[in-house]
């Protein structure tokens, strides 16, 4: 675990292209332990652009990302989740014909072992509503429960740094209690 104030994310002059429409234009930032670091703009501004980036999705043409120390800027996405990085992505990509516990169980897949029980539990804490229907097909969930349950998914790989892509208020208040 980072010591509160350490520097545990950096971007670095980031510049992501979509074709020839240049989308993020040397963008700079630093995360560190215990902050909450918010991307605020327009519709069409970059914002999931720049997490896409970070989580290995999109690539930069230039600059970096570095995370504890180590660039993670040419690094697959899965193995920056198993590096501690996990994204909660905007409209939720849960899967929708699996059980509530199933997508549960995918958000670890890149952990070693098999007994997740401690993360159900600190799943369940924060989100009461995905134990009651943990046997219940995702897919029928409301949009609330779907959006808890893609951060729940995120929790289970256990990241040292979660990214949101567009809360809702209710998600707001409960991502203020894993801080």
């Amino acid at each position: 675990m980072a010591e509160q104030g350490e520097l545990i994310l950096k971007a670095e002059n980031l510049n992501v292209y979509y074709g020839s429409i240049h989308a993020v234009k040397d963008i700079s930032f630093e995360v560190r332990a215990g902050e909450i670091v918010t991307l605020i703009g327009a519709n069409g501004a970059g914002k999931s652009t720049v997490l896409n980036t970070i989580s290995g999705l999109l690539r930069s043409r230039t600059g970096s990302v570095i995370f504890q120390g180590e660039t993670i800027s040419k690094i697959p996405s899965h193995k920056i989740v198993a590096r501690g990085l996990a994204l909660v992505p905007e409209g939720r990509r849960i899967f929708t014909r699996m059980t509530v516990r199933e997508n549960l169980e995918m958000g670890a897949f890149t952990r070693k072992g098999g007994d997740f029980s401690q993360d159900f539990e600190t799943v369940y804490r924060y989100f009461p509503r995905l134990e009651e229907r943990s046997g219940q097909i995702a897919g029928t969930l409301s949009g609330g429960e779907q959006q808890m349950l893609a951060m729940g998914r995120a929790l289970m790989s256990r990241p040292k740094v979660n990214r949101f892509l567009r809360l809702s208020g209710i998600c707001i208040r409960t991502a203020r209690r894993f801080y």
